[in-house]
């Protein structure tokens, strides 16, 4: 069979072409006025859809403002002159609101910013539809255009419920001025005779590029209502309001139910078709004479790239590099050559990352490593302490001083390992998400100086030279982490700061925040590591005595709980040696009233009772109970469930001290097996259990237990619980 060239077969290839293309022509020719048509609705149909979504835009804009705002606690408390203040303010920041309101779902408003208080309100019920759909729907709604009862002009209400445990409280509305729709609509750049228009669910001229203002409040063309009644979106001719013919095309928002609608003269649409079929026949025609001559011209031109693609391929083969035309002129062959190059490049890559990830993974184990003798140390320390001292406790007469300092030792101890392990727990919590606040407003100022007090008389502050200068500021916080927020900056502030150096406290309001401020003249922080100082398991540089370790969570708690609060933390210092200055800034509300404010929580001593604890754990039951026999109450015991629930109906004890994770059955079922019997309302239930999380004491208040207490229990807080049993 006799060889053909390439070059020959791309020519013949090119010819033959060119008879399915006349003939496809012909039937395109046939057909290109109805399709150019099309082609010009698709494109106006792209241009409506465009500029419907930023419509939505704009009014979703809108409606997420308003619906932030709805989440208001005042709403909660329905302190309406607060909110009605918090609404003038957002009312101010909001060029395009003319108005806000707030109504029952009946409709009857309770506030309007437009009238004083005290004036008659009108119902929005009669206003616009919109409030049957919000109740209906539970969604946000847009309203109709109306002519405003208040504002006396036209208008528009975008609506928001305000929901409370699973029902609509409220119904929270902005009016807004439609100019600002107007100014959209004209911003758009379209031919002069076009018109495009927004249009609300009744049809109404909402905004307009044509005679703007005049057109306002006008009922479009009725096919053109017809049609948007019928369908969300479609294609429909009817007269302008000036009375041409236009053909519309329109889209319904499925947010607002109002719709974007562009006209285009008729004589435009059907011009294009025109125009488009003569383009198309002189540029066919072009092209077949085009075609021939390039099909000479290139098919000269492919077959010395294939060799050297040939060439490539087998290169790669070897593993050596590619040796390809530079620039090939050829799409296909360019596209080739860069893969074959990608190929043997994504090789060397693969390689590289190879090498990164087995050094990162060295390097995390390093940090695990780092972190582990890290808690080891930290956790050695209080053992070994824990360890002299059980020893001398049990050779040493109990009076000597010996054995004193041997019961402080485990009591410092005991909470240094405790504070560890809730700093851990803590972190994990709130890196998870399930940190809970107990919020409560209470005075920063006060707060501090407790803090600082109770250290001082603890002995913590010993040789420190520790002021407090607070002015009273009120925030709404959990009292709890705060006095934690300043007990980690303390105890960071006491590591680094030479005996007799000043230690500053403070407490001061700016603005609108809480500012606490602990300021000290000691080791300073370099400046790379003022940044990081937040970052978890971050220090400064150690010594191999660790003498001012830890695991490096004090100050990232102190930033979490800070931000969890709404707040912020950073640090400051110029440089190592000249001191430190550690900031929280957490948001200020108004003072409580100063009866509120100066009432106390009075601690109940507990006068004896007759306890029973269910304890599996020997070691924790007996010192359980050497504790409570110490306060003088009557304590039995059991070491599981069962026997407790018996022993329980048998003493009659007034409460009942249980462990969740019992070997038979568990603290749960114990509870609602007492709360069953005769003794309920007669025995309080406090489970004392590892378990705590959130989770863990809704379970146990749900299983009948009056308190729920985590491990290790301190003492002063049991004999609270017991004191306020009944």
């Amino acid at each position: 069979m006799a060889r053909v060239k390439l070059r020959s077969y791309l020519t013949i290839l090119t010819l033959a072409a060119l008879v399915p293309v006349a003939i496809f022509a012909a039937i395109v020719g046939a057909n290109l006025v109805d399709q150019e048509r099309k082609t010009f609705r698709r494109g106006a149909q792209e241009q409506v859809r465009a500029l419907s979504t930023a419509i939505d835009a704009a009014l979703k804009g809108s409606i997420t403002t308003l619906a932030a705002f709805s989440l208001s606690p005042s709403l909660d408390a329905a302190d309406l002159g607060y909110f009605r203040r918090a609404a003038e303010n957002l009312l101010a920041g909001q060029p395009d609101w003319v108005n806000i309101n707030l109504a029952l779902p009946s409709g009857r408003q309770v506030v309007n910013l437009k009238l004083a208080e005290g004036a008659e309100l009108p119902n929005i019920n009669t206003v616009d539809g919109s409030l049957e759909r919000l109740l209906q729907t539970r969604n946000p709604v847009v309203g109709e255009l109306v002519m405003g009862p208040v504002t006396r002009d036209w208008d528009f209400a975008v609506r928001v419920p305000v929901i409370r445990d699973g029902a609509v409280k409220y119904v929270l509305s902005a009016v807004l001025k439609p100019q600002a729709l107007s100014q959209l609509v004209q911003r758009q750049d379209l031919p002069d005779d076009w018109i495009a228009m927004i249009l609300d669910s009744r049809g109404r001229v909402v905004a307009r590029n044509l005679n703007s203002e005049k057109s306002r409040g006008q009922l479009a063309h009725p096919l053109l209502r017809d049609a948007l009644a019928a369908q969300p979106g479609a294609w429909v001719s009817a007269r302008s309001l000036e009375g041409a013919d236009y053909q519309y095309r329109y889209l319904v928002s499925d947010t607002t139910a109002w719709a974007f609608v562009m006209g285009i003269p008729s004589a435009t649409v059907n011009a294009a078709g025109r125009q488009a079929a003569w383009l198309f026949g002189l540029g066919l025609l072009g092209s077949i004479g085009l075609a021939v001559t390039l099909a000479i011209l290139i098919s000269r031109r492919i077959s010395r790239p294939i060799t050297s693609l040939a060439s490539a391929v087998k290169a790669i083969g070897r593993g050596a590099e590619p040796q390809v035309p530079e620039e090939p002129r050829i799409e296909e062959i360019r596209l080739l050559a860069s893969a074959l190059r990608a190929a043997a490049k994504t090789a060397r890559e693969r390689e590289d990352l190879i090498a990164r990830e087995k050094q990162a993974l060295q390097a995390a184990d390093r940090a695990k490593d780092e972190f582990l003798a890290m808690l080891s140390h930290e956790l050695r320390n209080p053992l070994a302490a824990l360890t002299a001292a059980a020893h001398v406790l049990k050779v040493a007469d109990p009076v000597l001083e010996s054995a004193v300092k041997a019961r402080g030792v485990v009591e410092r101890q005991s909470r240094h390992m405790a504070r560890l392990i809730e700093d851990l727990l803590d972190v994990s919590r709130i890196t998870m998400g399930k940190a809970t606040l107990e919020r409560e407003v209470l005075d920063l100022a006060r707060v501090a100086s407790n803090v600082v007090q109770t250290w001082r008389s603890m002995g913590r502050l010993e040789g420190a030279r520790v002021a407090v200068q607070a002015r009273p500021v009120w925030i709404n916080a959990d009292r709890v982490r705060i006095e934690q927020i300043l007990a980690n900056l303390l105890d960071n502030a006491l590591k680094f700061t030479p005996a007799g150096q000043p230690i500053t406290v403070s407490v001061r309001r700016e603005g609108g925040d809480a500012v606490l401020e602990v300021a000290d003249e000691g080791q300073g922080i370099a400046p790379d590591m003022v940044e990081r100082v937040f970052d978890l398991f971050t220090q400064g540089p150690l010594g191999p005595d660790r003498g001012k370790g830890g695991l490096g969570l004090g100050l990232a708690l102190v930033k979490r709980l800070a931000e969890l609060h709404g707040g912020s933390a950073f640090s400051a210092s110029e440089g190592l040696g000249r001191g430190a200055v550690f900031t929280v800034r957490l948001p200020a509300v108004d003072s409580l009233p100063e009866h509120q404010a100066a009432t106390g929580h009075a601690k109940r001593s507990a006068r004896p009772r007759r306890i029973l604890i269910i304890e599996d754990n020997d070691d924790a039951r007996q010192m359980l109970r050497a504790t409570l026999a110490l306060g003088g109450h009557e304590v039995s015991e059991a070491h599981d469930g069962r026997s407790g629930i018996a022993a329980a109906i048998k003493a009659r004890p007034h409460a009942v001290l249980i462990d969740i994770g019992l070997p038979d059955i568990d603290g749960y079922e114990v509870a609602r097996r007492l709360r069953s019997s005769t003794l309920d309302g007669k025995v309080g239930l406090i489970a004392v259990t590892g378990y705590g999380q959130p989770e863990d004491e809704r379970r146990a208040l749900e299983a009948g237990f009056d308190a729920h207490l985590t491990k290790p229990v301190e003492p002063e807080r049991l004999e609270e619980l017991i004191a306020a049993l009944r």
